[in-house]
């Protein structure tokens, strides 16, 4: 039987006490993993994260964001734990079928963790694990510094591919410059010009702005 992501509070109180860390905010809940040797594929967390072995051993692998297109990422909707993970089998990688496997292989960054030792993954890294012991025991706190009341990026996606992808290529093309000048910021600030009053969804995200445009999305929304 193994236990998954539960929380250590619930799972075994007073453990988070006795154990505190100085690496994570007071707030951040420590999860506890339980099982014994299994290999888990590449795939990614939004949000940071701090592991620390208890008992066995894990070997980590991880590869940076930008190495998507040469991880083969399975489906988006069907995942085993709700984000998706690579195909590439990383102890026989089948470079016929998977040849830009061998450009994210060069990036991998390998490390085996013994009890007491930690790993810091950062947000969006792609990070493959195997468990190597009969029993393995591990202890991980994930974090996100976004502000909690914006919307979920990874909703975005989806709806993008709704309204974007399968656009004519040219008009495409044209969004994406769209995107990259008004919410990815490429070219700057795209409200400069602007004066406050007249900034609308370009402006500073207060409270009142984040909920207005959370309003507007649920009627947009409504309408699908």
């Amino acid at each position: 039987m193994a236990v998954q992501s539960e929380a250590i509070f619930d799972l075994l109180p007073g453990f988070e006490r006795e154990n505190r860390t100085d690496l994570v905010r007071d707030d951040v809940v420590a999860r506890a993993w339980i099982g014994n040797r299994i290999r888990v594929a590449a795939h990614f967390d939004l949000k940071e994260n701090i592991g620390i072995v208890v008992g066995g051993r894990r070997r980590f692998t991880l590869f940076p964001p930008e190495q998507l297109p040469n991880l083969y990422v399975g489906p988006l909707e069907v995942t085993p734990a709700g984000t998706p993970v690579s195909l590439v089998d990383l102890e026989a990688p089948d470079l016929e079928r998977f040849p830009r496997f061998a450009v994210a292989r060069e990036t991998a960054q390998t490390a085996t963790l013994e009890p007491g030792d930690a790993i810091y993954i950062p947000f969006h890294w792609f990070h493959a694990v195997d468990s190597l012991e009969p029993v393995n025991f591990f202890a991980n706190y994930w974090w996100n510094d976004a502000r909690a009341d914006l919307g979920s990026p990874y909703d975005a996606l989806m709806h993008a591919f709704f309204a974007l992808k399968h656009l004519p290529p040219e008009q495409r093309e044209v969004w994406g410059k769209v995107f990259d000048h008004y919410v990815f910021e490429r070219d700057g600030d795209p409200a400069a010009h602007l004066p406050p009053q007249a900034k609308g969804v370009l402006g500073p995200p207060t409270p009142d702005l984040i909920g207005r445009m959370r309003a507007t999305l649920r009627q947009i929304l409504g309408t699908l």
